[in-house]
């Protein structure tokens, strides 16, 4: 039962991180504030994305076998 109940919290909070690193990415896109900073920043936010994204891969499918 507990660990039910850890895979849909890590489930669910990898939906939130992706969501609010996607809008973080989204905000930052704008042409006026390029430069080389904020490119940086971008791609460190695109690595948290795709660890985000396979978190919530990874603990679908658990909760989908396991869970």
């Amino acid at each position: 039962m507990t660990f039910e109940a850890t895979l849909a919290a890590l489930h669910i909070l990898a939906v939130l991180t992706l969501v609010v690193f996607l809008s973080s990415q989204a905000a930052l896109c704008r042409a006026e504030w390029m430069n080389a900073a904020v490119v940086r920043r971008l791609a460190r936010l695109d690595l948290i994305d795709g660890l985000a994204a396979l978190l919530l891969l990874l603990t679908g499918l658990a909760r989908l076998y396991w869970g």
